[in-house]
């Protein structure tokens, strides 16, 4: 959700303005990951307009929700009626205004008025509807992954024929952890994929230790990105943090069976 704010520095640490229209700067943040973008409040014409351009320009850019140290009733009322959420008597920085509001810690303005029954800004029904849509995006955003998991169940359980685990995994639990171990090593990927993986070993006769081994690795030790993570973190890092994962992965997985009594 987008939140404008009026503040008296381009920064988070910056303090709230009292008012839209005589902000040195306005500023719209993300109040999920407080990105922020920077408005240039000197375009505002001086005098009475300079507030309602302030408007425009956050309402242009997404705003759902206006922080304020004060704004008239006679302006909150049409904001509120078309879904703009106004909180009024906002002091302190603009990072803390924003967590605050994260946590229903302010009072928001009800028919335009600031000091009428105020109401938790939680409750309001723009950040249920708001939570509401995010939830369907990342369920929606889901689907394509959860179909691939399907298909990759189907074709782990075709084409990996039974005696090439049994070949792979001995049924003793030092030399099947080290083989899972080596196997999600290469087959490194979504840590989804290898529920289904591991669950596909267990019905085909592989020990918990193998699998804990492969599930751990799978998400931990990235041999086919390592290209990648050199470029961005360097050859040293990249080895020392795979073959670091790759050993704890070892008394890892045994330490799970031991912990499950032994069903390996």
């Amino acid at each position: 959700m987008k939140i404008a704010i009026p503040a008296d520095g381009p920064s988070l640490d910056a303090r709230v303005h009292n008012k839209m229209g005589a902000t040195p700067y306005l500023l719209v943040v993300d109040s999920d990951n407080l990105s922020f973008e920077i408005l240039d409040s000197a375009l505002l014409a001086p005098g009475p307009v300079a507030g309602v351009q302030a408007l425009s320009l956050v309402l242009e850019k997404g705003a759902e929700v206006i922080l304020v140290g004060y704004m008239s009733p006679n302006i909150i009322g049409p904001l509120q009626e078309n879904g703009i959420e106004v909180v009024t008597s906002v002091s302190g920085n603009v990072k803390d205004a924003v967590m605050k509001y994260n946590r229903g810690g302010f009072a928001v303005a009800v028919n335009g008025d600031p000091a009428s029954s105020p109401k938790p800004s939680v409750r309001q029904p723009g950040r249920w509807t708001e939570a509401l849509r995010k939830t369907a995006k990342q369920y929606l955003s889901l689907l394509p992954m959860l179909s691939g998991v399907i298909l990759l169940a189907g074709l782990f359980k075709a084409f990996l024929p039974q005696k090439l685990l049994l070949a792979l995994f001995s049924g003793n639990m030092i030399q099947d952890t080290f083989a899972g171990a080596f196997i999600g090593s290469l087959l490194s990927g979504n840590p989804i994929n290898s529920y289904v993986i591991g669950d596909t070993l267990l019905e085909l006769g592989v020990g918990y230790a193998g699998v804990g081994a492969m599930m751990l690795t799978w998400v931990t030790v990235w041999l086919v990105q390592m290209p990648v993570e050199v470029s961005v973190l360097g050859t040293r890092f990249t080895l020392i943090r795979n073959i670091a994962a790759f050993l704890v992965a070892i008394p890892a997985s045994i330490l799970i069976v031991w912990l499950s009594r032994g069903a390996w």
